[in-house]
């Protein structure tokens, strides 16, 4: 394996006046000297590739760009998919009794006014949400056209009202996003991700790094920031039991996933043509006399192909104009070999129902304000940006690739791990997993 410099964890890199990353002689250096970045995880090792050879950590991601001792990489770093994980927080919580600059109260714990004089107070407010959940927490405000009204909020923190909603959100990863059609949960319908995600870097500044708004980062500074991480790719690249995932004639690990052609809207399953042979990187493993390659291999066939019958879900039912339809994990992670949606699209899973919603996360009574109809929820999902009732609870569909370095999942963070997104989804559209079938998918989904 290529020599491999890893990012500190999500904090660590702060501890200092600048950023963490050091040589064999324990000098801070300035580039990985290869294109590789490990990440370990429950199912091997992730992996990241730079097209250019390497990352460059003078880029403006990895920099302080507001007052607080907080870059970008902070909440995004290398070695936890380029997000954070609840196993992470919870081990730099400990290593630094809750004093990393990840712990500020600005974005983190229950609400922005806890009391933070003690360990014994830091841990009571940042457990229930950043360290159990890996969540970050926004204030969020109903727009003024809206077609809805926030009648009450049951806030366990009592801070929210329904005119300043507190909302907790895991952070998206920042990796493959040349490979995406939108790259935060309730993105609009935004198709120039470049620039998307230099204002998402400028905007992060403002808020997670309290940078003075009056002096926001150079655009400049975003472009680059963009142009990094459009050539930046992140991925499963070994399995603890099938070995590198690129042997074999299997084309896993980031290397592979930089050359898969990516168009937006390419394998819309509500256009003609929809393929839903979506992952094709572990073909050449198919009845494998390596048991290890050969579960991978079933588990993609089981992604593709094991069909289960699809209802209620807002923004699939709806714009195929069938409910129940009969589809496959594929219909909704439907960018061939990446796993996200191909086109911008937010779809209702229930997810954010006041009945599937954890315990420390407010919960929204909204009403229509011309029907008259009352919903329950804890998130207003794209609803709270568009303020259109039908968009409430509405998020995107997720890419897949490096979904093993990444826990826990979906965008509250409810699932720890990669058997609990299984159960969910078996459970909610009582899918057939029998046989062996949940265990081969889930040996797949870790192998991505």
């Amino acid at each position: 394996m290529l020599k491999a410099f890893r990012l500190c964890a999500a904090g660590i890199l702060l501890a200092a006046a600048g950023c963490g990353v050091m040589g064999d002689a324990g000098d801070p250096v300035s580039q990985s000297d290869s294109n590789l970045l490990s990440a370990r995880n429950d199912f091997g090792t992730a992996e990241t590739f730079q097209v250019t050879g390497a990352v460059d950590f003078t880029n403006p991601f990895f920099q302080q760009l507001g007052t607080n001792p907080r870059t970008c990489a902070t909440c995004h770093a290398s070695d936890q998919g380029w997000t954070m994980t609840s196993e992470a927080n919870e081990q730099l919580f400990n290593r630094t009794n809750g004093l990393a600059p990840l712990f500020n109260p600005v974005d983190e714990g229950a609400r922005p006014d806890e009391d933070l004089s003690t360990k014994d107070a830091r841990e009571a407010a940042f457990e229930p949400t950043t360290i159990a959940h890996g969540l970050t927490r926004f204030t969020r405000r109903v727009p003024a056209n809206a077609e809805f009204t926030v009648l009450a909020v049951a806030d366990p923190s009592g801070f929210s009202t329904p005119a300043a909603i507190l909302n907790f959100r895991r952070p998206s990863p920042t990796m493959n996003e040349s490979k995406v059609s939108s790259i935060l949960w309730t993105s609009g319908p935004v198709q120039d991700i470049p620039t998307q995600f230099a204002n998402v870097l400028r905007g992060g500044a403002n808020l997670h790094e309290q940078r003075d708004p009056a002096n926001p980062v150079p655009v400049a500074q975003g472009q680059q920031a963009a142009a990094l991480f459009m050539g930046l790719f992140f991925a499963q690249f070994s399995d603890n039991h099938a070995g590198r995932l690129d042997a074999g004639g299997a084309l896993g690990g980031p290397t592979n996933l930089s050359t898969f052609p990516f168009t937006l809207g390419m394998n819309d399953p509500a256009a003609p043509g929809f393929n839903r042979h979506v992952f094709s990187i572990y073909d050449a493993w198919a009845g494998s006399s390596n048991s290890a390659r050969a579960r991978i291999a079933r588990g993609q066939d089981v992604f593709n192909n094991n069909e289960f019958m699809i209802s209620g879900v807002p923004g699939i039912n709806d714009l195929l104009g069938q409910d129940p339809v009969r589809g496959t994990c594929s219909t909704c992670h439907n960018t061939p070999n990446v796993g996200g949606h191909s086109v911008i699209r937010m779809v209702d899973l229930g997810i954010a129902n006041a009945a599937r919603c954890g315990e420390e996360l407010p919960i929204l009574t909204v009403q229509n304000n011309a029907t008259g109809e009352t919903r329950q929820i804890c998130d207003m999902g794209f609803g709270g940006s568009s303020g259109k009732w039908a968009d409430l609870a509405r998020f995107r569909v997720p890419p897949l690739r490096g979904l093993a370095a990444r826990a826990p999942y979906f965008h509250d963070g409810r699932a720890r791990n990669i058997s609990e997104v299984v159960d969910f989804y078996k459970n909610r559209f009582n899918i057939d997993l029998s046989d062996g079938k949940g265990s081969d998918l889930e040996a797949f989904l870790g192998a991505l």
